[in-house]
């Protein structure tokens, strides 16, 4: 039998890495090569797809945002990993700040907005990882990054200093970081205190597979080449044109420019780049 190829949505849960689901799902549906869009922390929890077979080489074109993501935020707490798991740096002796408050700052992080990515981050600063820089103890500022917040929206919870949110934001956004930012905007400190990744563009964490357990996962669930949601316009070829695009020779194309889904009668042939009135191969998977 075949290795699997596709796309699998997985509810990842609390604790394990991405890496580790992405090496349980490869050792338990037998697959030659497995790879993830979108990591998230071992302490979150949530939808993380992954891509399996010749699937991997189209992770970059899948959906990537918005980002939804549910959780709690702790106020009056700043950690080294602006988030529960990390020692205390600093915290709060006044009384909580009110929720009018909470939510009248939390307005201000809407929109297109720079922000520092945490310290415990994969994000390079000359070259090396933030996370291994801050293991080490050296202190280092990453560059910021503009980002978007499309949603972020807070309630109160029956303890005074966490409050629930749910968050849409494009990729590149740490959560963390919003939680942090909140907390020095209200000159309290914040930290995450948990966090659920719900959606990633039209993927759905209720679409998902649980992985907990050591239950077999279903080959059924996994979504086939020519039905994965690229998020990119069609151009459908005929067999002898697809043959020649998987060959690696430009098509002649006068339908606009830049990215296009390639398809051939029944498959998926893989993704072109319109230019200059010819379509050529960017990635092909038959």
């Amino acid at each position: 039998m075949s290795p699997p190829e596709g796309l699998l949505l997985v509810d990842k849960p609390e604790g394990p890495t991405s890496h580790d689901v992405v090496a349980l799902v490869k050792r338990r549906l037998a697959a030659s090569k497995v790879g993830h869009a979108g990591t998230l922390d071992p302490m979150a929890s949530g939808l993380l797809p992954l891509a399996l077979g010749r699937a991997t080489r189209l992770i970059r074109f899948l959906p990537a945002a918005p980002k939804v993501y549910a959780g709690s935020i702790r106020l009056g707490l700043a950690t080294t990993t602006d988030d529960v798991t990390g020692e205390a740096l600093s915290r709060h002796d006044g009384p909580a700040p009110p929720l009018a408050e909470v939510i009248a700052a939390a307005a201000r992080f809407s929109g297109r907005l720079l922000q520092h990515p945490p310290a415990f981050s994969a994000r390079r600063v000359s070259g090396q990882r933030m996370y291994r820089l801050a293991r080490r103890g050296e202190a280092a500022v990453g560059p910021p990054v503009e980002v978007e917040v499309y949603r972020f929206d807070l309630a109160a919870t029956g303890d005074p200093w966490s409050f629930a949110f749910t968050v849409a934001v494009s990729s590149g956004t740490y959560v963390r970081s919003l939680a942090r930012d909140l907390g020095a905007a209200l000159g309290c400190g914040g930290t995450l205190e948990t966090l659920r990744r719900t959606a990633i563009g039209p993927f759905r964490v209720e679409d998902a597979v649980a992985i907990a357990g050591d239950a077999a996962l279903d080959p059924a669930r996994i979504v086939p080449l020519e039905g994965m949601p690229l998020g990119l316009p069609d151009a459908a070829l005929d067999d002898a044109a697809a043959s020649r695009f998987a060959s690696g020779v430009a098509i002649p194309w006068d339908q606009g420019e830049g990215l296009l889904r390639v398809t051939a009668p029944g498959r998926l042939v893989g993704v072109g780049e319109v230019r200059n009135g010819l379509l050529a191969p960017r990635v092909v998977v038959c």
